[in-house]
């Protein structure tokens, strides 16, 4: 604003000048040039300020040395010794304690009675291996779901035949608090190692044990039967499962009581009533139920049935409806198989392989599900030697072939059983002894703490879930050869039971052992595995210490 006046002034007067005249100079009066705004000299960008030096980042911290896996095969020696300190500290503390439960003046709170529910016990992962789960289906094994190996037991089921399915179920067992205390103790023992920044879980075979069970049945002898109801705890489940649990440490269980699946007696107005179609349609829906809520949900890797339907099923659930004439013939053996979506679901399940109890006696008596081929099936039966050892080779492959001459009539039926196992004993005839040969059938007690031989009267049932565990065995050794956690049911199936048997070694013209080998198409169906000690309970090395 300032700079425009001035020129304004400046202006003005010259025109003055010129107005008045007072000079003949004809030169016009000189201009002032514009004024000159000077710029003052742009800053200069200002230097860059250079980042800082970036902070090193710390030297990582050296990974913590990773825990070894809790391998019984390597620290067999700590779980033993700690397992037996277990025995010991326990008959100690019973006789501190003057438990006396056979003295009916002693009020010591742990001769009282209590009920225990499955729904009270939990499920333990750490304690199992998720590629063995085995579904059981069998009765009487509430005392062992319960309680002996609850936390082993992922679920147990039963039929309800309102929806035709199969249902959760809830056993309960009722015994003394101190047969609560030691089974629990048990159940949830741990053994310490300087390896190890905590207790680690581990199974305490019945081999162990055997000491403990007698102080408890001595001071608890009615601890054999259930409280409650008096039923004894010892059963056709029992037996089964028992072996299962105990020649396989790491397996888990999926149950089903097949008590409560008795279909024929369960739908007797369809059956009295000849209702074919209703009946059917009652069994695809307990087969649906079987395969998607139990098999599939828990992915099922093995079954093990001693059990099944035969044309006797049929007529003694006719016979106790009170409709015995309700069926002829034809319509008995249609009602029969009419349990096919059952066995269906069982042994055409694509991930497992079922272990079945096998009857050799299917052809004679038109029991057509038994003679059915399934290809995830494995039909098993007993032979003995008694006391004389086998030389039957690892898989049945060679040796065999003396052992079917010299006891031939153990092989009946041979056209409806996949594979025949020796037990290597001699039932017990009542007078209190048996012979066995050098590796003979053991069974653990109804408590799973004492073992010995097997003295059973022979019986397919008890037979099987030596297969089953069979089975489990080679199964780890294939997943070791392969270091592959994959299970294909038909390539373990094809290791179990070879086809390689088609030779009559020494024996030629021996119509028997031609025949034999025909029916069964070259498959090495007569093997040992308890000679071979084929199980985990052995592989881990419990039984060799």
């Amino acid at each position: 604003m300032f700079k425009k006046t001035g020129a304004l002034l400046l202006g003005s007067l010259s025109l003055l000048i010129t107005g008045c005249g007072g000079s003949d100079s004809t030169e016009p009066a000189p201009i002032d040039p514009p004024p000159v705004v000077v710029q003052p000299d742009p800053k200069p960008d200002p230097e860059p300020t250079p980042d800082p030096e970036p902070t090193p980042d710390p030297e990582p911290e050296p990974e913590p040395e990773p825990e070894p896996e809790p391998d019984p095969t390597v620290f067999m020696d700590v779980i033993e010794a700690q397992g037996k300190q277990l025995v010991t500290d326990s008959i100690a503390w019973i006789d501190e304690q003057g438990i006396d439960c056979t003295n009916a003046s002693q009020n010591h709170e742990m001769c009282e009675v209590q009920t225990v529910k499955f729904s009270d016990g939990q499920f333990n992962q750490d304690r199992t291996n998720k590629t063995q789960t085995i579904l059981v289906l069998d009765y009487g094994m509430d005392f062992l779901s319960a309680l002996r190996y609850r936390p082993r037991v992922k679920a147990t089921y039963k039929y309800d035949p309102q929806t035709k399915t199969f249902i959760a179920d809830n056993p309960q067992v009722s015994l003394s608090k101190l047969g609560v205390k030691l089974l629990q103790d048990i159940n949830s023992f741990t053994f310490t190692d300087e390896k190890f920044t905590k207790p680690q879980e581990a199974f305490l075979p019945a081999s162990w044990l055997s000491d403990l069970a007698a102080k408890y049945r001595e001071v608890v002898p009615d601890d054999r039967f259930d409280r409650v109801t008096n039923r004894a705890f010892f059963s056709h489940g029992t037996k089964v499962f028992g072996y299962l649990a105990q020649h396989n440490p790491h397996a888990e269980f999926v149950l089903i009581d097949t008590a409560s699946f008795i279909p024929f007696t369960q739908h007797k107005d369809e059956l009295c009533a000849a209702d074919l179609d209703t009946f059917l349609a009652h069994m695809k829906s307990a087969a649906s139920s079987l395969k998607a809520d139990i098999i599939d949900s828990h992915e099922i890797e093995y079954i093990n049935y001693s059990g099944g339907f035969t044309l006797e099923s049929v007529g003694n659930a006719l016979n106790s409806n009170g409709c015995n004439d309700a069926l002829d013939t034809e319509q008995r053996v249609q009602f029969l198989n009419a349990m096919k979506p059952v066995y269906d679901a069982l042994f055409e399940s694509p991930n497992t392989l079922a272990f079945h109890a096998g009857n050799e006696f299917a052809t004679q008596s038109q029991d057509d599900l038994d003679l059915i081929n399934y290809s995830n099936r494995v039909r098993v039966s007993q032979y003995s030697t008694g006391d004389k050892d086998t030389s039957i080779t690892k898989g049945g492959l060679s040796g065999w072939q003396q052992v079917f001459v010299d006891n031939e009539d153990s092989f009946n039926g041979n056209e409806s059983i996949d594979l025949y196992i020796n037990v290597g004993y001699v039932p017990e005839n009542g007078t209190g002894s048996h012979a066995t040969n050098s590796t003979p059938k053991f069974d653990p007690d109804i408590l799973g703490m004492r073992y010995q031989a097997e003295m059973s009267p022979f019986g397919s049932s008890w037979t099987t879930p030596v297969a089953t565990s069979y089975a489990l065995y080679e199964q780890v050794r294939l997943m070791s050869e392969t270091q592959s956690t994959s299970f294909d049911p038909q390539k373990l199936k094809s290791r179990l039971i070879s086809s390689d048997c088609k030779d009559v070694a020494e024996l030629q013209g021996h119509e028997g052992l031609t025949k034999f080998i025909e029916n069964g198409q070259g498959q090495c169906r007569v093997q040992d595995p308890l000679k071979h000690k084929a199980d985990e309970l052995n592989r881990i090395g419990y039984l060799t210490r």
